[in-house]
Parts: structure tokens; C-alpha cells; sequence
């Protein structure tokens, strides 16, 4: 399966080359691993990848809700034996 990406900007095909070359990728190969890296989330093997992905990743939105239930509901047991 092919995908054609049209109308890219000069800069990002120059960021793209810049990046494929440094890892000694032609640039279809390093797109190709961008997009895999993107879609498949792997956890971090090093204290220094799991601080770069918070970095990179924006904080998730919270429900202000959700933090009232769970403070009620600090320091209850469960009724289970």
C-alpha cells in the first residue's frame, strides 16, 4: 500500500532530510518510522525516555469532579473479608 502526501512545506522536507540523514535513513524509511513511533505507544526502557515523554505529551484534561469522589473516598476500607 502506498500513501502520497501532498503539498508538504519546504521547511518540514528539509527537518525530515536533516532527521533521516542523522539516522541514516532515506527519508520515505525515517517518514515510515515516524509514523509506526506514532501510532504505537511503548513504554519507556530508561528513567531519561520516560521524562522525555512527559515533556513531550501534553497533561490529559481532568474532570475537577472526579478529584472530589476520590478524596471522599480516601481512607474507606472494603467491605470484603
Amino acid at each position: 500500500m502506498d500513501i502520497l502526501i501532498r503539498d508538504v512545506p519546504d521547511d518540514l522536507v528539509a527537518k525530515l532530510s536533516k532527521d533521516a540523514d542523522r539516522n541514516r535513513r532515506s527519508r520515505e524509511k525515517h517518514a515510515l518510522f515516524l509514523i509506526e513511533q506514532a501510532l504505537h505507544v511503548r513504554p519507556a526502557d530508561t528513567c531519561g525516555e520516560m521524562l522525555e515523554m512527559i515533556e513531550r505529551d501534553p497533561v490529559p484534561k481532568v474532570r475537577e469532579e472526579m478529584f472530589e469522589v476520590l478524596a471522599k473516598g480516601r481512607g474507606r476500607r472494603s467491605n470484603r473479608s
